[in-house]
């Protein structure tokens, strides 16, 4: 199983308010595309909130959790947003003939302080074995403590990753960079060095930023890859097991 990710700040625009990159999203969906009709078909691909969920999060202070009434309100906003930027992504899919749907984490996913402690793959397992591409999202998930809390696009793609022949995180830059230059692996010795360097961009992230997704990715000991998504045919080699520019990281 190879799975996919698809950062929020390489299909929205992140500094906006709920603001889709339309032409980015349209060229992954060609690029998955290219490499699905040629073999990559044990696939899930989990995508960002960016700007639909994000700024929304801050708006109403809902990373500290869902209690009062208009944060209940404020939540279900948000999760329509995260629903309405995955329908665009799946959209562009299926219109270039990947068999995508769209499972919201919300009716999947439960946490507890912040952390996923039970994951219904029901659905997920039905749309593999049905030949689909089953797409997953950061998403406000129900929170035993919280209430509900957000549930982050890099998180899911931690707990599925146990199962990944290897993760791809398609980002908004070649890879990691330190002092202007790509590095190309990332390793448990190396990473303190490097983690200096991971201060990502300057736009509202409430999930840990670039430092955040490299501890999530290192903690399932899978092959995994950072790549510009800006680049689409290097995520289509990626995807179907070739080389290409970007960051490795491994355990």
């Amino acid at each position: 199983m190879i799975i996919l990710k698809l950062g929020g700040s390489a299909i929205t625009n992140k500094h906006g308010w709920m603001s889709a990159n339309p032409k980015a999203i349209g060229n992954l969906a060609i690029a998955v595309a290219h490499a699905w009709k040629r073999g990559a078909k044990n696939l899930i691909i989990v995508h960002g909130a960016g700007s639909f969920g994000h700024a929304l999060v801050i708006k109403w202070k809902l990373n500290n959790g869902v209690k009062t009434a208009e944060q209940k309100v404020a939540c279900a906003k948000t999760h329509a947003a995260c629903c309405a930027l995955s329908a665009l992504v799946t959209g562009a899919l299926v219109k270039k003939g990947v068999p995508a749907v769209s499972i919201p984490p919300q009716e999947i996913v439960k946490s507890r302080n912040r952390r996923i402690v039970k994951f219904n793959m029901r659905l997920v397992s039905a749309a593999l074995r049905a030949g689909k591409v089953p797409v997953l999202f950061g998403d406000m998930v129900p929170d035993s403590k919280l209430g509900f809390s957000v549930c982050s696009g890099d998180q899911i793609v931690a707990y599925l990753g146990k199962k990944a022949s290897r993760i791809i995180m398609a980002s908004n830059v070649d890879g990691v960079m330190a002092d202007g230059k790509l590095v190309p692996f990332i390793t448990r010795k190396n990473f303190a060095a490097i983690a200096p360097h991971l201060k990502g961009s300057s736009a509202a992230d409430v999930t840990g930023g670039m430092a955040g997704k490299i501890r999530e990715i290192m903690a399932i000991k899978k092959p995994s890859y950072i790549v510009n998504a800006r680049n689409p045919g290097r995520v289509a080699l990626l995807l179907l097991g070739k080389k290409a520019v970007c960051t490795k990281i491994r355990w």
